[in-house]
C-alpha cells in the first residue's frame, strides 16, 4: 500500500512539473508567429504581406490591441507607398497603372484627401463645385434711393454747390451743406454716370465726403479728421477665428487699416479667439475679408523616419598575465618567528645556507578569453505634424549619473564632506523636427536626431554614454526618401603587458606577456521620407487683390465709368471779399500745394492764412512722415512780424513723431489779421517716396474771443 501511494505521488508531481513547463513555454510566446512575420515584412517594406499577416494575427486574437495598431500602421504605410508608386507611374506616362495604384492606396486609407484629389485628377474626374464664399459687405443703416437712369449732365465753370443742387433736382435727393463747406468753380462731365458715381466724383473734386441722413437726404462735409469724427457712421462687428491666434494678427491688421485720420479700434477676446472691430462700414468689411484670407488651416505632413544602428564589440585576451604584487627575497635565518622589533640578531647569522632565504614571486594566470557581442537598434517612428510646428519624439530611459561635491563640515572649515547628487540623462532615440510645407509640393525639414546609448562603465561604475547626433536642414519633395547619415566607425586597440625584457623575446615572449585586443565597429544609417497629407487651401478667390475704396480708387472709377475729363482747378489765394461771398470760410493752406524734388534736397513752403474776419489768435498741429521728410526750421511770417515785439509766436517741432505746433497771438484782442503768410517751413527730403503734409487740427479766435472756423489744407510731396 505504501509503495502504491508513493508511486501515485511521483506521477502526480511529474504531471504537475510538466504542466508548469507548458505554462512557462506559453507565457514566453507572447506574440503569435503571424504577428512576428508581419513585423518582419513591415521592416522590409513589404506592406501587402505585412497586412496579410497582421490580419491573420488579429483573427486569431481579436482582443489584442497590439495587432490592431500594427494593422492600422501597416495600412497607412501601404497607402503612402502606393501613392508614391502612382506618382512615378504618372510621371512616366502610364496613366492606367497610376489610376490602379491610386485606387489601391484609397482602399488602404480612404480618408486621405491628398490621395483622393490626386486620384480624381489622374482619372479625369471633375471635382464637385464648391460654393463660392459670400461677398462680405457691411451695409449702411440707411441707403439712398435714386432713379437708375444714367446722367446726361455737363458743367463748365459752374459752382460746386450749384452742381450738387442740380444733381439733387434730377435724383430727388435733398443736399445739405456743412457750415465749413467751401464752394469753388468746377468743370466736369457727368454723362453716363449713376447718381452715386457722380456724387463720389464731386466729393473727390471738392475734397469732401457725404453722410446719408435718410433715403432722400445727404449732407456734404469737408474732408478733415475733425469732420470725419463728427459725421462718419461706425459699425461694430465681432469676427471669430478658427486657425490663427487673434493676438498674432492684431498689429498687422491695425497697420494695414490705418488711414491718415485714425486707426481702427480693435478689441481681442482670448477665450473666444475673436476680434471686435469698430470703424466705418468700409473698413470693417475690408478687415473681415483680410481675416478670412488669413484664417486658413495649416498643412499637415507625415514623416517616416528609419533609424538603424548596428554595433559589434570583440574583446580578446591571450597570454600570461602577472599579478600586480612585487617580487622579493627575504632572509629568515632559520628563525621560527621574525623579531617583533624588526632587529635581526647576528648570533647564528649564516648566508651560506639556502634554507635561510625566502623568495616571493608574482602570481601568473594563463588566459585564453574571447568576447564577441552584437547590438542592433532598429526604430521606425512615424510622426505626423502641422506646418511650421515642432514635432518631438523621444523613446528611451533616464539614467542616473552620480555627481559628488565636497563641502565643509563646519563653517569656515576644510571642504571634506562628500555630498552625492544625481542628474538624469535621457538615453535612447530623440528626434526634433520642424516641417515647413511649400506650395510646390515640397517640404523643408529643420531636424535634429540624437541617438544615445550606454557604452560601458567608467570610474566607480559611472555609466559612459555614447552619442550620435545629426543636425540638418533639408528640402525634399513629397514622398522623396533621403539618406540623412551613414556613419561608420571602426576602432581597434591592442595592448601588450608582461615582464620587461622577456615579453619581447621571439616565440618565448608569449610565456611572459599577455595581449589585449579590442575591436569596435559601429554603423548608423538614417533615412527620412515626408508625405504631405494636406496643404493650405488657397482658392482663385484668395489670389485676387482686395481693392480699397479710397480717394484714388474713386477717381479711377469715375474715369472708367465714362467721365471724359475731370478738371480740378489749382488752389488760388482768394481775397477776403471773395471768401466772404463764397460762404465766409477761413482757410490755412500750403503754398505751393505740390512739390517734386530729389532726395537730399531742401525746399521752403509758405503757410498762408485767408479769412473774411480778423483772427486774433491761432494754433494748429502739423503732421508729416519722418521717414520721408525732416522739418528743419519754422520761420516767422509777415502776419506775425507786423506785430513787432508785442505779438507772440509759438513753434515746436517733434522730429521723431512727425508733429509740429505753430501759433500766434495778437497784442490787442479787438484787432487781428485776415490774410498773409503765417510761417515759412523749411523741409529736407530724407528718402524717395510719395507723402503728404497735413494740418490735422486748427483752433482760432476772432475779435472779442469769438471762435473762427478754419479749414486746414494739405500738401503733396513727391521725392524721387
Amino acid at each position: 500500500m505504501k509503495t502504491l501511494m508513493k508511486k501515485f505521488s511521483l506521477e502526480k508531481i511529474s504531471w504537475l512539473f510538466l504542466g508548469l513547463i507548458l505554462i512557462n513555454f506559453l507565457a514566453c510566446t507572447t506574440f503569435s508567429p503571424a504577428y512576428k512575420l508581419g513585423n518582419q515584412a513591415e521592416i522590409n517594406k513589404n506592406y501587402d504581406e505585412a497586412i496579410k499577416y497582421y490580419e491573420q494575427a488579429l483573427i486569431e486574437n481579436p482582443k489584442e490591441s497590439v495587432y490592431r495598431l500594427a494593422l492600422f500602421r501597416a495600412k497607412a504605410s501601404a497607402a503612402l507607398n502606393s501613392a508614391e508608386k502612382a506618382r512615378k507611374l504618372l510621371a512616366e506616362g502610364k496613366k492606367d497603372e497610376a489610376v490602379a495604384e491610386y485606387k489601391k492606396a484609397l482602399a488602404y486609407d480612404p480618408t486621405n484627401r491628398q490621395i483622393l484629389e490626386e486620384y480624381r485628377a489622374a482619372a479625369g474626374i471633375k471635382p464637385q463645385p464648391t460654393e463660392k464664399p459670400k461677398e462680405i459687405v457691411v451695409e449702411e443703416l440707411v441707403k439712398l434711393k435714386y432713379p437708375p437712369e444714367k446722367l446726361k449732365l455737363k458743367f463748365t465753370d459752374a459752382s460746386l454747390k450749384a452742381i450738387f443742387q442740380a444733381l439733387g433736382k434730377f435724383s430727388g435727393i435733398n443736399f445739405l451743406f456743412d457750415e465749413q463747406f467751401r464752394d469753388l468753380p468746377v468743370t466736369i462731365d457727368l454723362s453716363d454716370l449713376t447718381v452715386e458715381q457722380a456724387l463720389n466724383s464731386l466729393c473727390l473734386i471738392g475734397r469732401t465726403f457725404y453722410r446719408v441722413i435718410d433715403e432722400r437726404t445727404v449732407i456734404i462735409v469737408p474732408d478733415n479728421p475733425t469732420k470725419r469724427q463728427q459725421y462718419e457712421t461706425n459699425a461694430i462687428k465681432t469676427i471669430y477665428l478658427s486657425n490663427i491666434n487673434a493676438q498674432d494678427v492684431q498689429n498687422q491688421l491695425v497697420s494695414i487699416l490705418r488711414t491718415q485720420y485714425k486707426a481702427p479700434s480693435i478689441i481681442i477676446d482670448k477665450n473666444r479667439n475673436s476680434l471686435t472691430i469698430r470703424d466705418n462700414p468700409r473698413i470693417v468689411a475690408l478687415a473681415e475679408k483680410l481675416l478670412r484670407n488669413w484664417d486658413k488651416p495649416k498643412g499637415e505632413v507625415v514623416i517616416d523616419l528609419e533609424i538603424m544602428e548596428v554595433s559589434r564589440r570583440k574583446l580578446q585576451k591571450l597570454g600570461m598575465e602577472f599579478s600586480q604584487s612585487y617580487a622579493g627575497i627575504r632572509y629568515s635565518g632559520g628563525l621560527e618567528q621574525f623579531p617583533a622589533d624588526n632587529w635581526l640578531p647576528l648570533q647564528g647569522f649564516d648566508l651560506s645556507k639556502a634554507g635561510n632565504f625566502q623568495i616571493t614571486l608574482p602570481s601568473a594566470l594563463l588566459q585564453f578569453l574571447e568576447t564577441d557581442s552584437d547590438t542592433k537598434i532598429i526604430a521606425q517612428p512615424r510622426l505626423r505634424g502641422v506646418d511650421s510646428e515642432q514635432i518631438k519624439y523621444l523613446v528611451g530611459q533616464r539614467v542616473p549619473i552620480p555627481q559628488t561635491t565636497f563641502s565643509p563640515i563646519a563653517a569656515g572649515g576644510v571642504s571634506q564632506q562628500p555630498i552625492v547628487s544625481y542628474t538624469y540623462e535621457d538615453v535612447g532615440i530623440e528626434v526634433n523636427i520642424k516641417p515647413r510645407l511649400h506650395q510646390e509640393k515640397e517640404v523643408t525639414l529643420e531636424m535634429e536626431v540624437k541617438i544615445t546609448s550606454i557604452g560601458g562603465t567608467g570610474i566607480a561604475d559611472i555609466p559612459i554614454i555614447s552619442t550620435r547626433e545629426v543636425k540638418n536642414i533639408i528640402r525634399l519633395k513629397d514622398g522623396e526618401t533621403n539618406l540623412l547619415a551613414g556613419l561608420l566607425k571602426d576602432e581597434e586597440r591592442k595592448s601588450l603587458k608582461g615582464i620587461v625584457g622577456l615579453k619581447n623575446l621571439p616565440i618565448l615572449g608569449g610565456l611572459f606577456s599577455s595581449t589585449d585586443r579590442t575591436v569596435e565597429q559601429t554603423d548608423v544609417i538614417l533615412t527620412i521620407t515626408p508625405h504631405i497629407i494636406r496643404t493650405m487651401p488657397i482658392t482663385d478667390e484668395d489670389r485676387k487683390p482686395l481693392w480699397i475704396d479710397n480717394e484714388a480708387l474713386s477717381f479711377a472709377t469715375a474715369q472708367a465709368a465714362g467721365a471724359e475729363e475731370i478738371f480740378v482747378p489749382e488752389e488760388e489765394e482768394l481775397t477776403p471779399e471773395e471768401l466772404a461771398q463764397a460762404g465766409g470760410t477761413s482757410t490755412v493752406n500750403f503754398l505751393p500745394a505740390r512739390v517734386e524734388l530729389q532726395a537730399g534736397n531742401t525746399f521752403n513752403v509758405n503757410l498762408a492764412v485767408n479769412s473774411p474776419a480778423d483772427i486774433t489768435s491761432l494754433s494748429l498741429n502739423l503732421n508729416f512722415d519722418p521717414k520721408f521728410l525732416r522739418l528743419r526750421e519754422i520761420q516767422k511770417g509777415d502776419v506775425v512780424a507786423q506785430f513787432g515785439d508785442k505779438g507772440s509766436f509759438l513753434q515746436n517741432i517733434s522730429p521723431t513723431s512727425g508733429v509740429a505746433v505753430i501759433g500766434f497771438s495778437s497784442p490787442t484782442p479787438t484787432s487781428g489779421v485776415r490774410s498773409g503768410n503765417l510761417a515759412t517751413l523749411v523741409f529736407e527730403a530724407v528718402a524717395a517716396g510719395e507723402t503728404r503734409v497735413v494740418i490735422s487740427s486748427v483752433q482760432a479766435l476772432g475779435a472779442q474771443g469769438r471762435p473762427v472756423n478754419l479749414l486746414g489744407g494739405e500738401m503733396e510731396v513727391l521725392i524721387r
